[in-house]
């Protein structure tokens, strides 16, 4: 199943929101995957990286979960 719409269904706004958040996405991916230096300088392991990574997969599954969850409680059951 997918809640995908096609481009001629939706407005600006919702591909203007669709660009943004795809692209705060890139973004966060990138900057998790190169690793940033700490509070003392020294640079973050790939270890610490990785943890990163796994933690905003497992947040965003999450996050899709509960969407999901939500649109089965609002769409009338057919039987």
């Amino acid at each position: 199943m997918s809640a995908a719409l096609n481009l001629t269904e939706v407005g600006p706004i919702e591909r203007a929101a669709h660009r943004v958040g795809t692209a705060l996405l890139r973004w966060s991916e990138a900057r998790a995957a190169r690793g940033t230096l700490s509070a003392v300088g020294a640079p973050v392991g790939s270890a610490r990286v990785a943890a990163r990574l796994a933690l905003e997969q497992d947040t965003a599954l999450e996050a899709r979960q509960r969407h999901w969850d939500q649109l089965a409680a609002a769409t009338p059951r057919l039987r």
